[in-house]
């Protein structure tokens, strides 16, 4: 009984839902929907068009309408202005292709045939049932050349910077020696400074990580170990591996981290470091030496005066790298410890100083100043620190920008202003002009600019909301940032939109110091990393880079995506633009991915953007806009650096200021020089060195000497004889055939008697 009337339950419950059901309105037909474009298998006359439509319950048919981007334009231009897509083509040509009535999203496909090589065309899918009408995303292809041959741009020509002989080892890539490593070019002029976990060359001494300077010359490269005669064990563990700290922009001087007090770190220090000699740094301490590369000589920043001040033991003694101005001739150090005699130390324990209570202390090369002294003060207040890594010190010292208890503050000589006053202190620097006369700081979502001269603080977003600050000009009369609504331009008091959307802009583009972005030193162009889609490419979600600002031709500003795939297609992988490297506890170089000028950027790719780039992996790329190089293509040309056939692929290193040089990493060997392993390259302007023929190697017995000729003139090769007698079955052959001739010659000689006969 009890199962019956379990069964009646569940039996009204049943009729109850399917009443409800047939009671509820069933959902409604309509319009079709198209999610999204896009296209592959991009030739020089074809391609393949593809959506993705939804039928949304109606009998919908479709079509893809394209036409060549200058006739999209000049419809747009038109007196009267026509609809961008009038006159344009379609596939299929007759009947439009049907999906029937599906409520899911259908991907779809067509191809397109007899289109014109290296041409740019504009696409969009359309479909339709009895509501209405859907358009599709609009979308750009280029289809190839078909000059498939390699080349590189701008007359360049790869020169193998690092040597051949590497002592069995490699070129390291930045941030790999244990944490760090220092990567630069100079600004002006074909000189590099790299790193390896190898010691090769003309070395003293082998710490952990060996660093080199090499130079062009008439002849080649010429590559200098530069590593300090100091021990391995002076160093610890990843991040201090790497010595070198941060080069002038000339290469001209480098500064070197003397590693720790102890060696290997033991407690109690019972074996101190030894120190250069004749560099003036006090036995058993911290210290830090410049390095003057015309005379190879270094010298202590830090000397037994400096420590005449502080009660802390050799063996608790720490100095770091905070700042320093790109030419080196001022560097701010930061540590617990009293170095002046106006610095306040705050210990803790014996022979012991607090870590949280720092102090800032600038070198210009006579002796150490204080930096860290509130206005009006004549002690300094502990607990201060660098206003940003890269960009805060400048003048040679004159002006350095830091922070102490969340409020900013510049050090102008001997006088300290407090920048972020007028708003009630809490702001955070940003960056500055060159000259550090101007200033940029945020408080609460607002982007202040500040001018030293008179004081004058203006707030440049009264509606708040900025998420983050690209750069701004050398000048300081411009500066990008990013809010919730765009990533936009301030300009002499006028602000533009750069990129529309609160995800315009990635994170990794600012802060200033140390993102991704960069800002030409006129503030009219910028380069910016973005997963957004911002031009009529479809990049599929990767990280596509961007470059805004005024093109040849473009009458105006004009942002490109400079590293979508010209056809058009979706991305395999993301491109990236380094920002700051880290290099062991420090983040103090940015390399020059934007060149002088701002209208050609070097970026690293994982997506093959030319038919060239078969490797599959990450390769370093160029685009420049026409007009640049011998780019004559609107708005640009995107080229490849690297060669796009090694087996790992390549990483942009750093480039000269104005573009020249470019260097790079690779396993592959783009010289008949290079024997393998990865090394440095520059892709330069103008270069390539001529290369003696190399011999063809050879092995074992096929070593010795060919043996001389005979002397006889007339050899035996040379005489006739009789040769080789025919295979037996040619004999057979022959002998076939002379039998069977005797014999027609005698059937034929006994016809001729026979006739003979009945003649007579």
């Amino acid at each position: 009984m009890r199962e019956y009337w379990g069964r009646r339950t569940l039996t009204a419950l049943a009729a109850a839902v399917a009443l409800l059901a047939s009671a509820a309105p069933a959902t409604a037909a309509g319009p079709p929907q198209i999610a999204a474009s896009w296209v592959t298998d991009v030739t020089a006359t074809g391609a393949n068009l593809r959506a993705e439509i939804n039928a949304n319950g109606l009998s919908t048919t479709y079509r893809v309408e394209y036409l060549t981007e200058a006739a999209y334009q000049a419809n747009l231009n038109a007196v009267p202005p026509r609809e961008g897509f009038f006159g344009a083509a379609r596939v299929p040509a007759g009947k439009e292709a049907g999906i029937g009535s599906s409520l899911t999203f259908i991907a779809v496909v067509q191809h397109v045939g007899g289109l014109a090589p290296d041409t740019v065309y504009r696409y969009r899918p359309v479909a339709t049932n009895s509501a209405d009408s859907a358009t599709g995303p609009e979308h750009l292809l280029t289809t190839q050349q078909t000059l498939l041959v390699f080349e590189l741009p701008d007359d360049r020509a790869w020169e193998m910077v690092s040597p051949v002989d590497k002592n069995g080892g490699a070129i390291a890539v930045p941030e790999t020696l244990f944490g760090g490593g220092d990567f630069q070019a100079a600004a002006d002029g074909p000189a590099v400074t790299y790193g390896s976990a190898t010691a090769f060359g003309d070395a003293d001494g082998a710490p952990p990580a060996s660093q080199y300077v090499s130079r062009r010359t008439a002849a080649g490269w010429v590559t200098e170990n530069v590593s300090s005669a100091l021990e391995s064990a002076a160093y610890g563990d990843k991040p201090d591996g790497a010595p070198y700290r941060l080069f002038s922009a000339d290469l001209a001087r480098g500064l070197l981290f003397g590693g720790l007090p102890c060696r290997g770190g033991l407690p109690g220090c019972p074996a101190p470091n030894p120190v250069l000699p004749d560099a003036g740094a006090p036995l058993g301490y911290m210290a830090y030496y410049l390095r003057e590369s015309a005379t190879g000589s270094f010298a202590s920043l830090l000397t037994a005066a400096d420590l005449a001040h502080t009660a802390v033991e050799p063996e608790s003694f720490e100095v770091t790298f905070a700042g320093a101005s790109p030419d080196l001739s001022a560097i701010v150090l930061s540590s617990c410890a009293a170095l002046t005699a106006d610095a306040t130390e705050v210990l803790a324990g014996p022979g012991k100083c607090d870590p949280a209570e720092q102090n800032l202390y600038l070198h210009t090369g006579s002796g150490l100043v204080l930096l860290n002294l509130l206005p009006g003060d004549s002690t300094g207040t502990p607990g201060a620190q660098i206003a940003a890594p890269i960009g805060a010190v400048y003048g040679g010292g004159t002006r350095v920008y830091w922070a102490l208890g969340g409020d900013l503050f510049l050090r102008q000589g001997s006088q300290t202003i407090q920048v972020d006053e007028a708003v009630g202190g809490g702001g955070a620097f940003e960056t500055a002009s060159t000259d550090g006369s101007v200033a940029f700081f945020t408080k609460e979502g607002h982007l202040h600019r500040f001018l030293v001269a008179g004081g004058a603080t203006t707030d440049l977003t009264p509606g708040g909301g900025v998420a983050g600050v690209l750069g701004a000009s050398a000048d300081g009369s411009g500066v990008y940032y990013q809010d919730a609504v765009a990533l936009k331009r301030w300009h002499g008091g006028a602000t533009t939109t750069v990129a529309s959307g609160a995800g315009a802009s990635a994170p990794s583009n600012h802060p200033p110091a140390t993102g991704t972005a960069r800002v030409s030193a006129d503030g009219e162009h910028l380069a910016f990393l973005s997963t957004a889609e911002l031009t009529p490419f479809d990049n599929a979600g990767e990280t596509e880079a961007y470059l805004y600002g005024p093109l040849s031709g473009a009458g105006g500003p004009q942002l490109v995506c400079v590293s979508c795939n010209p056809t058009g297609e979706r991305p395999q992988g993301s491109s990236s633009i380094p920002g700051a490297l880290v290099n062991g506890a420090t983040e103090a170089y940015k390399p020059r991915a934007l060149a002088a000028g701002g209208t050609r950027l070097f970026f690293d790719s994982a997506d093959e953007l030319v038919v060239q780039d078969t490797n599959s992996q990450p390769d370093v790329y160029q685009w420049e806009a026409a007009g640049t190089g011998d780019c004559d293509r609107a708005p640009g040309c995107v080229s490849l650096i690297s060669s796009g056939r090694s087996l790992d692929g390549a990483r942009f290193i750093d480039a000269s200021a104005g573009g020249g040089d470019v260097y790079f990493t690779t396993d592959g060997s783009l010289v008949p020089a290079d024997p393998g392993a990865i090394d440095l390259y520059d892709a330069r302007t103008g270069g390539g060195f001529a290369e003696a023929e190399q011999p063809i190697p050879c092995i074992a017995d096929a070593c010795q000497p060919l043996p001389s000729p005979p002397d006889d003139p007339t050899p035996g090769t040379l005489q006739r004889n009789a040769g080789n007698p025919p295979p037996r079955i040619l004999r057979e052959r022959k002998k076939k055939r002379k039998r069977a001739k005797g014999k027609r010659r005698g059937q034929k000689k006994n016809r001729g008697k026979r006739g003979g006969r009945g003649a007579r």
